[in-house]
Parts: structure tokens; C-alpha cells; sequence
């Protein structure tokens, strides 16, 4: 019973290998056991990255009057961006210098002395929100600052940001270190004697910051930035109880040629106690020739994701094509019958050889199967 029926299973596998044989039939197609894409519209995305850039800015201006009066002065502007990726790098230099003499016999004296730089990086998650800690150096002979600094960590968020407008503001802590000069030790009266008390050498404040700054393009040649900080200090120093502090800077410029702009700046300084004696107001108006250079990288050309590559076929005899069945070769014809005369010889028949029969016609899509002779 087991004999045959292991008999049978072999019919069966034998009759279907037999039947994909003389039909041609190809056997199906392996299926995979783990999908993958299919196309170019499954393959997966990736972020484009963020494009790096670096921008050079470099100013310069002057002012000289002759005459009954006579004026110099000079200012210098430069700035460096870089962005690469999340980080930003920023750097600044600000200095400005100027002598005068109210009248043609008298001395030139120095009117402006002051420089500033600062160092700022920015952490960015997202495009519109980042982490930033600034450093900023400043000497100024008329405030009697022999080195001022402030650390000011904080946050930015960009409300809008795009080619022709920009707003975002900032917030964070202030700390501010003051070396004292000589002469802005000593304490000034109204009229700007001195009244005999020294200041500490030294001071140092603790302020809250607030900043909001402002960019507009009106058109590729004409732009325009503003930018305002307020500081709070909660502490009380020699100077005084809680002092405030406003910084104003605005710039408009507008382009001339290759790079060149003319640009004119407004700079305003607002100390409600300064050292005794001093001004809490400093302005300063600038008309200035502004170069500047920038670099973005380009963004890498998309490419298309590739197909995977078509597997190699194995070396073998190509097999038969199904739709054009060999032809049957015809059957050889024959030799006629011999029959006997009555003389007992034989002899040929001289009547033509009979007809070929037909062949069997092939199964339909298979191979061609060996012609049979009629009956």
C-alpha cells in the first residue's frame, strides 16, 4: 500500500515536470520574503542639508573741516558671519576717533576715542530658535572706561525670516565688568569740576536683556536694519539703585557697484546713572562706504535613487521559443512494392510512388513532437 502509493506521488511530480516540459509553461516566479522599493517613490527620504554660509562686511568713513573750525574723524566698521550646519559664528570690530579745535589758533584736542569688539555663538534647533552666548569688549576714554565686558547668554527666536525681511528678538542675562580709568574714578560736579571722591576701580553689574532687531531689503539695492537693547539691572552699585540702559543702532544703505554701498548710521547710548559728570546720551551719526562679501554653498544636486541592479541570467542553452513550433521534417517516400511477371522475374512497378501522409500537428505551445505516418 505504501509502495504504491509512493508510486503515485511520483506520477504526480513526474506527470507535472512532464506537463511544464510539453507546454513550455515557465515555473512561477520566487516570491520575496521581505518587500523593498519598488521605485523611485519608495525610496526613503533624507533632510536636505542646511546650506553653509559666510558673509564679510568691511566700513569705513570720515568727516575733515577746514576754516574757522577745523573737524577729523574717522570711523571703521567690520563683521564676519559664518554659518556651518546648526552653529553660527559671528565676530565684530567697532572703533571710532576724532579730533577737534573750535578756532584756527587753537590746539587740536581729541573729541572721540572709543573701540569695541565682540564674539557671538549661536546654536540653532530648528531655523527658527537657537541658544547663543555673546562676548563683548569695549574701551572708551570720555566714559572713563579703561575695559568694559559683558558676558550675555541667552535665546533667540525668529518670528520671520526670509530673503527681503527679517524680525527676531532675543532675552537672557547680562554680566558687566567695568575697569576704571584715572579720570573716570574721579567724580564730577554740574559744572565739570572735580569734587574730590574717587569711585571704586572697579564695578560690577547684573542686568536682564532684552533685544528686538529688525531687517528689511525694499529692493536689491536699498536695505535697511534696525536693532534696540534694553538692560535691567537688579542690583544696586555705586552709581546707584537698579540701573537702566538702552542701546539704538540703525543702518540704510544702498548699493553703488560691485559689492559697494554707501550706507548711513544712526548709534544712540542711553545710561540713566553714568559715572558723575557724564552724559547720559551718546549719539553718534555716520555716513560710511561699506563693502561687502558673501558665500553660500550650493545646495547638492537631487539624485534619483538608483534601481536595483537586474540579476545576471546562468549560462545555459537558450530554450525554444513556444509561439514558433519546429516544422516536421516529411517522412522519406517509400520503395514501390515488387511484383513477379509471369516469367517469375521481378519487376518495378512503374506507377508513382503513393502519397506522403501528413504529419501530426505539434501541441499547442509546446515543443514539436515526432512526426507518425498514417495508417
Amino acid at each position: 500500500m505504501r509502495i504504491s502509493a509512493f508510486t503515485s506521488s511520483l506520477l504526480i511530480v513526474f506527470a507535472a515536470a512532464t506537463a511544464h516540459a510539453q507546454t513550455g509553461t515557465p515555473p512561477p516566479d520566487a516570491e520575496a520574503l521581505a518587500s523593498g522599493p519598488s521605485g523611485p517613490a519608495d525610496a526613503p527620504t533624507i533632510d536636505k542639508p542646511k546650506a553653509d554660509s559666510t558673509a564679510v562686511t568691511v566700513s569705513a568713513g570720515g568727516l575733515f573741516t577746514s576754516g574757522n573750525s577745523r573737524t577729523i574723524a574717522l570711523t571703521l566698521n567690520g563683521a564676519f558671519d559664518m554659518r556651518r550646519g546648526n552653529n553660527g559664528f559671528g565676530a565684530s570690530v567697532l572703533g571710532n576717533y576724532g579730533e577737534a579745535a573750535p578756532s584756527p589758533n587753537d590746539p587740536m584736542v581729541t573729541s572721540a576715542e572709543n573701540v569695541q569688539g565682540r564674539i557671538r555663538y549661536d546654536r540653532y534647533f530648528g531655523d527658527s530658535v537657537s541658544i547663543f552666548l555673546i562676548g563683548t569688549g569695549r574701551y572708551d576714554r570720555f566714559q572713563g572706561l579703561a575695559f568694559r565686558l559683558n558676558l550675555d547668554p541667552g535665546v533667540k527666536y525668529i518670528f520671520v525670516k526670509s530673503a527681503k525681511t527679517a524680525l527676531w528678538a532675543e532675552a537672557g542675562y547680562d554680566f558687566q565688568y567695568d575697569v576704571r580709568t584715572e579720570a573716570g574714578r574721579r567724580e564730577l560736579d554740574g559744572d565739570g569740576n572735580p569734587t574730590g571722591v574717587l569711585l571704586d576701580p572697579t564695578r560690577i553689574d547684573h542686568s536682564a536683556r532684552v533685544f528686538a532687531g529688525f531687517r528689511r531689503a525694499f529692493t536689491e539695492d536699498v536695505t535697511f536694519s534696525t536693532g534696540l537693547e534694553y538692560l535691567q539691572s537688579f542690583i544696586t552699585t555705586d552709581l546707584g539703585d537698579m540701573n537702566s540702559r538702552f542701546n539704538f543702532n540703525a543702518v540704510l544703505a544702498a548699493k553703488l557697484f560691485k559689492g559697494f554701498s554707501l550706507g548711513l548710521g544712526f548709534n544712540a547710548a542711553y545710561d540713566r546713572l553714568p559715572i558723575p559728570g557724564r552724559e547720559q546720551l551718546d549719539t553718534t551719526t555716520t555716513l560710511s562706504l561699506i563693502y561687502g562679501w558673501a558665500q553660500t554653498a550650493e545646495k547638492p544636486k537631487k539624485e534619483e535613487p538608483k534601481c536595483p541592479p537586474c540579476p545576471e541570467a546562468k549560462p545555459g542553452a537558450a530554450p525554444a521559443d513556444p509561439k514558433a513550433p519546429a516544422t516536421p521534417a516529411a517522412p522519406e517516400t517509400p520503395a514501390a512494392p515488387q511484383t513477379p511477371d509471369a516469367a517469375g522475374t521481378t519487376t518495378t512497378t512503374p506507377d508513382a510512388a503513393p502519397a506522403t501522409p501528413p504529419a501530426t500537428p505539434a501541441p499547442s505551445g509546446g515543443d514539436a513532437a515526432t512526426p507518425q505516418p498514417q495508417p
